[in-house]
């Protein structure tokens, strides 16, 4: 399993831990890494690390296991031959990493940009996970992998968004399709960037 999948993941688990077993430090990451969207002129509640570092740090806040653990699923097993196809060492790794908190903070931006109504909270590595299903296609078939796993993900989620998809948990359908977008234009360019050149 590459170094930055193991990380990632780790750093997850240990955030949600954490939260479970101290509720004042559950309650600060909430504070902290929640993403919050409102109409214009709106005036948004004060976070402890202001309002940007959410658009990164919501990766770190999952509502419930199953939240967690489908997450987590999608990191481990689109990561795993992402981060090998950037490299284990520290080049590849760090380039991995960067990928996911770009797709994290674009599916964010997409989600805040898309919301109208009531102001509405945002958490969860499902941001980043989504940009890893259209990496992980570009990693395993070119631009026709990446179509055939990204265009389906990014269809399901613009038919839930626009038609109000009911099901048992709120889900930031514009934030995964932000996430699958950011991961389809970045891919190639940060495996160039990026990517441990083997001999």
């Amino acid at each position: 399993m590459p170094t930055a999948v193991l990380l990632l993941s780790g750093a997850i688990l240990a955030v949600a831990g954490l939260g479970y077993l101290s509720p004042e430090f559950g309650n600060w990451v909430f504070a902290a890494c929640v993403v919050i969207a409102a109409d214009p002129g709106m005036a948004l509640p004060s976070q402890p690390l202001g309002h940007a570092v959410p658009y990164v740090l919501h990766v770190f806040l999952h509502f419930g296991l199953l939240h967690l653990a489908m997450n987590l699923a999608v990191i481990v097993g689109a990561g795993r031959p992402v981060g090998l196809a950037f490299g284990t060492g520290i080049r590849g790794s760090s380039g991995f990493l960067v990928l996911f908190f770009l797709c994290a903070a674009g599916g964010a931006g997409l989600q805040v940009l898309m919301h109208s109504g009531d102001l509405m909270t945002m958490g969860g590595a499902s941001s980043g996970a989504s940009g890893l299903l259209a990496a992980v296609g570009w990693v395993m078939g070119g631009w026709r992998g990446m179509l055939r796993l990204a265009v389906p993900w990014i269809g399901l989620n613009l038919l839930g968004a626009f038609t109000g998809l009911v099901i048992p948990v709120p889900v930031g359908w514009f934030a995964h399709v932000g996430g699958t977008v950011t991961g389809a234009v970045l891919t190639p360019v940060l495996l160039g960037l990026f990517g441990e050149r083997r001999a």
